[in-house]
């Protein structure tokens, strides 16, 4: 019933709207009745008289009830429909806006297939009770009212004999809805883990083809579906018992108006017109009864719809702006951790472990560390992706927790070793955090990004439509663009998570000298696993299950024992050594070779 209520909230604000399509069903119930009531004065008066002038005058009449109900059935029917789209565009609205306030985390946890089936199936069912079945249930009630009334009129006890169905009627429908019910919630539930595992398998085709999963994920396919298939036959089976039985009482009704009232007439107690008008109006009030099985289970389908899309929009946010939040123009980049911790919710574990750490502005500072070390997870706390379940983060002074979300975000550059990209053009996709940005703007940051080179051969260049994800670029191409993308809002701070992780050798030094340039001045944070990346930072930080174990230059750290040096000395072949001599003595472009800067670190999250 709850959720009932919070679905015609969303009816109030279109009120004006509402009262016109009860207006055309009181309208179009009361004309309902024209044909029964003209069929009874043919009947009874015109033809017994023998009164062509009455008749004429009758059967035009017909003509004048059809055109008159058709325009009210119209303007009832476009109206609901109306109202049904306008609230359901409401409810996408509401339910898109809010997710946009969710944390990453959240995703991680509920499954993008489920969201989906919420936002598209579910919505769908709440729409076509919201625009046709609440009016409808409506509309059902004024048809009894009306009509009922019509028919005490003219027979009372004839009306009376035939609402001897009503209490088994009723008492079907009670059945019927509380059955269905739980049933619908079902079907609803697996239909999103349907959902969520086609989207899944379609995301990562290429996976499932690189390892040959294709016949195990047609069997785990045809698992979900086939839950779903059972669900819905679960179902079928509710329905199927309950229809049949709704139909015969229905029809039971009409017996009994014409038996009853075949007797009437027989023993002159009614007329012929009478039971005619009567028996015509019975089955304009059967139908919407017979319907009422049909409504219930319309209203079942959005009440088990309801608690899914709701649910959705009474997530609270886990990471939002506090009251009075400051809205900052200007940053230094001062970033100071201070004695930080964090776990993720679940589990008891902690992935950092008193954090403290200061970046001074415009520093570049590395974070270095093996699988699980937290590297990723100590940069998402800056953007606040995360929020620190101990201590707290600073920015020039301030706890981030008071800056708003907008603010601290809008400084802050950030490249990710997997990027996403839209379905739109490269440019649309450069500057996407700067929709206002000249061509020039974009063509400087793709050059510095070594993206112009690769953009320029597309046959439309940076009108060039990319597929869904970037399909159609490499995995080094997709980062230069996403790395061109931050660079284009000119951010104070850059955070570079395994940024050029997908690009060659050559490339990277071409990016790290262009990248020199521009993060100077800027506070540089980088997650990196070769040492061409590394050892230019102001400050490397070694992360160990959660904990800094080490902090230093490159040449501090190699001159000390720890993590650090023996990771270089243990993973190092000769010829990286040489290549990274190469390297210090600026003997220019290193050799095409990934292997052994690639494999010394390795240590991606």
């Amino acid at each position: 019933m709850v959720n009932f209520k919070r679905l015609l909230r969303y009816l109030l604000p279109h009120w004006p709207l509402v009262i016109v399509v009860l207006l055309a069903m009181v309208f179009s119930s009361i004309l309902e009745m024209g044909p029964a009531v003209l069929v009874r004065q043919i009947l009874d008066i015109a033809l017994p008289q023998m009164n062509l002038p009455l008749l004429t005058r009758l059967s035009l009449a017909f003509v004048g009830v059809a055109l008159v109900k058709g325009i009210a059935v119209y303007v009832q029917w476009y109206t609901s429909e109306l109202i049904g789209q306008k609230v359901i565009y409401k409810i996408r609205q509401d339910i898109h806006r809010h997710l946009q306030t969710l944390p990453p985390s959240y995703f991680s946890t509920m499954g993008t297939g489920q969201i989906m089936s919420r936002l598209t199936s579910d919505v769908d069912s709440v729409q076509q009770f919201v625009g046709w079945g609440a009016l409808f249930l409506a509309n059902m009630v004024i048809m009894i009212i009306v009509i009922g009334g019509y028919l005490s009129y003219l027979n009372w006890r004839l009306m009376l004999i035939t609402s001897v169905t009503l209490p088994f009627l009723l008492r079907t429908v009670f059945w019927f809805d509380r059955s269905v019910r739980p049933a619908w919630k079902d079907v609803r539930e697996k239909m999103g883990k349907l959902t969520e595992s086609l989207q899944e398998n379609i995301t990562g085709i290429r996976v499932v083809k690189a390892f040959a999963r294709e016949n195990l994920e047609i069997v785990k396919f045809a698992e979900k579906n086939r839950e779903h298939y059972e669900a819905n036959m679960k179902r079928a089976g509710i329905e199927s018992r309950a229809q049949p039985f709704l139909e015969f009482l229905s029809a039971l009704s009409a017996v009994l108006v014409v038996g009853y009232g075949g007797y009437l007439v027989l023993t002159g107690q009614m007329t012929v017109g009478t039971l005619f008008a009567f028996y015509s109006i019975l089955w304009s009030l059967i139908w919407p009864v017979r319907m009422l099985g049909w409504l219930v289970n319309m209203a079942e389908q959005a009440l088990a719809a309801a608690p899914r899309l709701f649910e959705l929009l009474d997530t609270e946010p886990a990471i939002k702006d506090a009251p009075n939040a400051l809205d900052i123009d200007e940053v230094e980049g001062h970033i100071v951790f201070e004695n930080v911790s964090f776990s993720f919710p679940g589990d008891s574990r902690e992935a950092l472990k008193g954090i403290n750490l200061e970046i001074m502005p415009g520093e570049k500072v590395a974070i270095v560390g093996g699988t699980g070390s937290g590297k990723s997870t100590l940069v998402n706390l800056i953007p606040r992706f995360l929020d620190p379940t101990e201590g707290r983060i600073t920015l020039d002074g301030h706890d981030i927790k008071e800056i708003s979300l907008k603010s601290l975000r809008r400084h802050i550059g950030l490249v990710l070793q997997e990027n996403f990209l839209f379905s739109a053009t490269v440019r649309e996709n450069i500057a996407l955090g700067k929709p206002d940005a000249t061509m020039d703007e974009i063509i400087h940051v793709a050059k510095l990004a070594q993206a112009d080179a690769f953009i320029s051969e597309f046959p439309k260049g940076y009108d060039t439509p990319l597929g869904e994800r970037g399909i159609g670029l490499s995995g080094g191409q997709k980062q230069r663009v996403a790395l061109a993308r931050a660079l284009l809002m000119n951010p104070k701070i850059l955070i570079l998570d395994e940024a050029t992780s997908s690009v060659d050798t050559e490339t990277e030094y071409l990016i790290q000298e262009a990248l020199n340039e521009v993060m100077k001045g800027r506070t540089s944070i980088i997650i990196a696993k070769r040492l061409s990346t590394i050892r230019g930072a102001d400050k490397i930080v070694i992360l160990n299950k959660g904990e800094i174990s080490q902090v230093g230059t490159h040449e501090e750290l190699l001159s000390q024992p720890g993590f650090y040096k023996k990771l270089f000395e243990s993973q190092f072949a000769e010829e990286d050594v040489e290549m990274a001599l190469e390297l210090e003595l600026g003997n220019g472009t290193p050799k095409q070779n990934d292997g052994g800067c690639n494999a010394a670190f390795s240590t991606s999250q």
